[in-house]
């Protein structure tokens, strides 16, 4: 079996600084005796988080049954609201949301004054959660929340609006639901297109798709939870490429040392420390040893 790495893999630029972040209030919690949150789970790597958790992290949703401290704030961005909650609760905000995310949310506060804003998104997902709950000058707007092309009918002639897309949205389904929008505008409706998925997510699944042109078969790392590794996964899929999704090393079968050529690909967080350790699972022989 050889193995064929995708030459973009692993931590993005968001995910790098929000765990700098959560490192550093971690110690300043330390440092200080007080508590240490994280809202939400800061990036979707269940051993990222539990690590995390072993040094006194705590993830939390709310204010609520939690003495003050410091929280961290997911990469993915928060709810204006719920920001003020615990701003409003004593607690101290250490802000971790990617800057890509950052600049979507001011845009969408911004767009709020001339147009109604449409999300492309999964629903209940965390990014998209935090685009629906933007306020302007204290106030919250309702937005409508689109997740296929079908969704796009629910617009109406009359009105203008401003379409934003989730950042590690799939693209191949971005494609699908932008080209209904661009129906309806061709046909006059008031739709403007406001932002692109995140260009490391485009990068990233531009190097999956090379990397299809090379291999048998592609092995995904990353978190269940995590958008744009399923994003990756799902887009090599329909390339008619045999692939898995995984997590850990202890996913790694036998079936996966089967192929010729085993193409290997990770999320935006999945820790290079999990990559390797996939990797040196994948050279073991049925021994135990490593080829």
């Amino acid at each position: 079996m050889e193995l064929i790495l995708s030459d973009r893999m692993g931590y993005c630029g968001g995910v790098s600084r929000a765990i700098g972040m959560v490192e550093r209030a971690i110690e300043e919690a330390r440092e200080k005796h007080i508590p240490v949150y994280s809202l939400g789970k800061v990036i979707h790597n269940q051993r990222v988080c539990s690590t995390f958790a072993e040094q006194g992290l705590k993830t939390i949703t709310s204010p609520s049954d939690n003495p003050p401290g410091l929280v961290v704030l997911r990469a993915h961005g928060v709810p204006d609201a719920l920001r003020r909650e615990f701003v409003d609760a004593g607690f101290t905000i250490m802000d971790a949301t990617c800057s890509v995310v950052s600049r979507n949310l001011n845009l969408i506060a911004e767009e709020q004054k001339r147009a109604e804003i449409v999300i492309i998104g999964y629903e209940n997902h965390p990014e998209t959660l935090a685009m629906q709950g933007v306020e302007k000058e204290g106030r919250s707007h309702s937005s409508i929340c689109i997740a296929s092309p079908e969704g796009a009918l629910q617009l109406e002639k009359d009105k203008q609006y401003s379409v934003f897309v989730q950042t590690t949205f799939d693209r191949i389904l971005w494609k699908k639901i932008q080209d209904s929008l661009l129906v309806l505008k061709s046909q006059g409706y008031g739709i403007e297109f406001r932002n692109e998925v995140c260009p490391s997510s485009v990068n990233r699944r531009d190097a999956a798709l090379r990397l299809c042109e090379k291999c048998d078969a592609i092995l995904v790392v990353g978190g269940k939870e995590s958008a744009n590794t399923r994003a990756l996964y799902n887009l090599i899929v329909d390339q008619g490429k045999r692939a898995w999704h995984i997590e850990t090393e202890d996913e790694v079968t036998p079936e996966m040392k089967a192929y010729g050529i085993l193409g290997v690909t990770a999320g935006a967080s999945t820790p290079q420390l999990t990559i390797d350790a996939v990797l040196l699972k994948l050279k073991e022989s049925e021994d135990g040893h490593t080829k």
